[in-house]
């Protein structure tokens, strides 16, 4: 009896050394040598599945909030734009990765293309709803009574005129004005903290 326990723990033990995967796919990384003791729990190969991909994108917060509840991704090939595939957010990481502030975002690919491999570097695009306006650069925003303006030219006699507008979104670079313009003025874009009346 003591002879046969023996031999089912070491049976058992042998078994141990056989990792089978649950999903069929591919191995894309090893964490553990030839002959290395591991401990129980510990990851010895990453498997990327067969049927399933994703797109990995690191987000700035911006990019995340304005993204609407069921956004469509279409990504495509960096050295081949043309190759494109299409897919819907599938993860979100909850915390911002401490050194760049961004979120990584995992895109589940529908149907990716062939050429679509494995570790292929892609570039991802969503449609935002975007309300009416005007794009400037933000060097050209100023203000007046605590309000944003922009310099107008008036062509004919070439004299500049501090304008109010309404802002409806900010970026790095620029603004959104949504009222106060109606389009074909000419704005002062440099210099305007140097202008007067």
């Amino acid at each position: 009896d003591n002879a046969e326990a023996q031999l089912h723990i070491a049976k058992d033990r042998v078994s141990y050394t056989q990792l089978k995967a649950g999903v069929a796919g591919s191995i894309t990384a090893r964490t553990a040598e030839s002959g290395e003791v591991v401990q129980p729990g510990q990851t010895i190969f990453q498997v990327a599945r067969q049927d399933g991909r994703d797109a990995v994108f690191d987000a700035p917060a911006q990019v995340i909030r304005s993204a609407p509840a069921d956004a469509k991704i279409v990504v495509s090939l960096t050295d081949d734009p043309s190759i494109t595939g299409g897919g819907r957010v599938r993860l979100v990481d909850p915390q911002a990765d401490p050194i760049t502030r961004t979120f990584r975002v995992r895109v589940g690919l529908i149907d990716p293309p062939t050429a679509m491999f494995l570790g292929a570097t892609v570039q991802g695009r969503m449609e935002l709803a975007a309300a009416p306006g005007i794009e400037l650069p933000a060097s050209a925003l100023t203000r007046i009574n605590a309000q944003p303006a922009v310099w107008l030219v008036d062509p004919k006699d070439m004299t500049v005129s501090l304008h109010n507008v309404q802002i409806g979104r900010f970026d790095p670079g620029s603004v959104l004005v949504s009222h106060g313009l109606e389009g074909g003025e000419v704005v002062v874009t440099a210099g305007v903290q140097a202008l007067h009346p």
